[in-house]
């Protein structure tokens, strides 16, 4: 994989896991939402956002376009085939649903009779 040095610098190393991203404009700043697809059981973050403020700097909307075409480069590169993007994604569906109906069914064992 080349060196993706934007999202080096930001502290995103395990590049490989990273499943979706998002921007999303603020009033006075935008959010990059960076989302990754971890193995069962890992303690580290599921996602990690990212500030950019607003403002009279321009080096700060240029690195979240740097971020941001590295991240779509990541992923272009793993979707190029469009049913094995829908695959991954029906996957990471499966996944979410059955981490989410375990901790119902965990919450539900810990209510009193």
């Amino acid at each position: 994989m080349p060196a993706f040095t934007t999202l080096t610098a930001m502290g995103i190393e395990d590049l490989d896991q990273i499943s979706r991203f998002q921007v999303t404009e603020r009033d006075d700043h935008d959010e990059l939402k960076v989302c990754f697809q971890r193995p069962a059981g890992s303690c580290l973050p599921a996602s990690l956002k990212f500030r950019f403020p607003h403002g009279n700097n321009p080096e700060v909307q240029a690195t979240l376009h740097r971020a941001m075409d590295e991240l779509e480069q990541i992923l272009g590169q793993r979707n190029a085939d469009p049913r094995a993007a829908i695959l991954h994604n029906l996957e990471q569906f499966e996944r979410v649903m059955e981490a989410k109906m375990e901790e119902i069914k965990h919450r539900l064992a810990t209510l009193p009779a």
